[in-house]
């Protein structure tokens, strides 16, 4: 009889903190309504490494580790270490919010089990879902309701005390992600060699520009992002500002196609801006290796979507700026 009553009080409890939680945060942001399939399609998921896998896409959806924060960790007296994963999940299509995915991981038998929260305007049959299986499937794993609970009832909490992050923030860490370039991407190297951003690794020096100065500096690789998914890259095609090539004759230089997602910034002479923001004309600037010299190209043509990869890669670097495909981009 306690027992059955103390199930009843967490199952309880993170009902009440569920709806709390809904509320606060979908009423904030641009939130769409959760559909039955869509729960069902979200459960499936599989993540392959929840401690490192924190953004990607799959099946139509994007998800996204809440707040950006590690797993929740609980050790109970039994000895078996206990995990919640948070995370948000978006539709691909619209990138509207539709509500969290909540993963438990047993550290004994490393079994996992998610929880589909739909947001506050989820259809009912989808809330109903979510109730089955907290009933059924959380009251099953011993220690499961109360941390999923206590996890749900401090992020409640931190949102009615101010400490979450509102709907803004959120956009510009989702965001984030997509300042990326396809796996064949040219980096340029210090010493003028190009390597593949996917062969690149953290200490290789690349080439650089120092806008201030206008000098080509050498800087190391700090740090390297890697994601998978369905991700649109964007094209701008580039001519020299003169429409002369390097080697200085008249000859019209051929157009070159600069490709990135569309929120990778780039150097332009108006200064920092997203390559999906360049419109023809605008100045951008390139690496010229016959000359060794930074030199002025202007786009003349620009795509929103060139081509899909399943896979993207983003440096950093101590300079905060690197060359690919001979032009000059921005750490994001």
């Amino acid at each position: 009889m306690k027992n059955n009553l103390l199930s009843f009080f967490f199952f309880l409890c993170c009902v009440v903190a569920t709806q709390l939680l809904s509320q606060r945060v979908w009423a904030q942001a641009t939130s769409g309504s959760m559909t039955l399939d869509q729960l069902k399609s979200i459960k499936a998921i599989k993540i392959a490494n929840l401690d490192k896998d924190t953004y990607f896409k799959s099946g139509g959806f994007i998800l996204d580790r809440y707040e950006e924060r590690p797993a929740y960790v609980f050790n109970y007296s039994d000895g078996i270490p206990r995990k919640i994963y948070l995370y948000k999940v978006f539709a691909a299509e619209d990138t509207k919010e539709l509500g969290l995915l909540a993963i438990y991981q047993n550290g004994k038998t490393n079994e996992v089990k998610p929880f589909v929260i739909p947001g506050a305007s989820a259809d009912r049959k989808a809330w109903d879902a979510y109730i089955d299986d907290l009933k059924y499937v959380g009251e099953k794993e011993p220690g499961l309701m109360s941390a999923l609970g206590f996890v749900l009832s401090r992020e409640m909490a931190m949102l009615m005390a101010g400490g979450g992050a509102k709907s803004e923030e959120g956009g510009k860490k989702k965001e984030e992600y997509n300042f990326c370039f396809a796996p064949d991407a040219p980096v340029t190297l210090a010493d003028g060699s190009m390597k593949a951003i996917s062969d690149v690794v953290e200490g290789d020096l690349v080439m650089s520009y120092d806008a201030k100065s206008k000098a080509l500096i050498q800087t190391s690789v700090t740090k390297i992002d890697r994601h998978q998914g369905d991700f649109a890259i964007a094209g701008v095609w580039l001519t020299p500002v003169q429409e002369i090539t390097a080697t200085n004759t008249n000859r019209l230089a051929t157009p070159t196609l600069l490709e990135a997602t569309a929120n990778h910034p780039v150097l332009t002479a108006a200064g920092r801006k997203p390559l999906g923001e360049v419109h023809p004309g605008d100045v951008l600037y390139r690496y010229e290796p016959a000359t060794k010299t930074v030199v002025m190209y202007k786009a003349v043509r620009t795509e929103p979507s060139v081509r899909t990869v399943g896979k993207v890669y983003n440096l950093s670097t101590q300079n905060g700026s690197y060359l690919v495909g001979e032009t000059v981009v921005l750490d994001k």
